[in-house]
């Protein structure tokens, strides 16, 4: 059996989606071999000539900056957020950032009014009602005496709305309050915010603040069936 096709010329381009995206550090939009303000700035100021949009194939010879910080073939707010995300970083000894937000019945809660007396944990996940992000609350919810308990009160944080929140905290009888940052301010603050499939998500992350106000614990790599385990644990060893 002979095979036939014909041959074409490819398209002069790099590496599809991967194109505007510096594969030394992502971040680094500007190429200056270190991330800085300036890399959001670049980004921004090319959304305000441009707009949000879909990059063309980059020139073989370009040498310019690369603001494609999420590989998506695009460019946008995101990328900012990204940039921005890194620099504002929460570490263990860091102040956290203040947090003043709706929870699901809509009432303002300001984790403040607990310095010098509670300390709090305060967890981040990516949405309302889906299988891990339920697991992981109904397992808080089971333990909130305990981390009471402990000196410690328990809040969730999520992207979602507070008509969302208050759906997903009545549908499972939640026994703490879960907080509605849609303009994704806070979530930024801790350095928690990312994005599946372009949509902007909290990462699952979590922070235990002291009663002085300083982180003491951060969670990245979170397992939702074993989660409230280790935070009791964290609890227990006097952080």
């Amino acid at each position: 059996m002979t095979i036939r096709g014909r041959i074409e010329r490819l398209e002069d381009r790099a590496l599809f989606a991967a194109d505007w995206q510096n594969a030394i550090n992502r971040l680094d939009v500007n190429v200056s071999g270190v991330v800085e303000p300036l890399d959001a700035l670049v980004v921004i100021n090319d959304i305000n000539r441009n707009g949000t949009r879909v990059l063309a194939a980059k020139p073989l010879d370009y040498s310019g900056p690369l603001m494609d910080v999420n590989g998506d073939g695009s460019v946008g707010p995101i990328d900012v957020l990204m940039v921005i995300n890194s620099m504002n970083r929460v570490e263990v000894g860091s102040i956290a950032p203040s947090v003043k937000l709706p929870n699901q019945d809509g009432q303002m809660i300001d984790l403040s009014s607990f310095l010098g007396q509670r300390a709090v944990v305060l967890y981040f996940y990516p949405k309302d009602d889906t299988p891990g992000c339920t697991v992981e609350a109904l397992d808080f919810s089971n333990r909130k005496a305990q981390i009471q308990s402990l000196g410690a009160e328990v809040f969730g944080v999520s992207l979602d709305s507070v008509q969302s929140h208050n759906e997903f905290a009545d549908g499972h009888q939640l026994s703490f309050d879960i907080l509605s940052d849609s303009d994704k301010k806070v979530t930024t603050a801790y350095g928690a915010l990312t994005e599946i499939q372009n949509t902007p998500i909290a990462k699952r992350t979590t922070f235990i603040i002291g009663t002085d106000g300083v982180v003491k614990k951060i969670f990245t790599e979170v397992d939702v069936l074993i989660h409230g385990e280790e935070v009791v644990a964290a609890l227990q060893a006097g952080i």
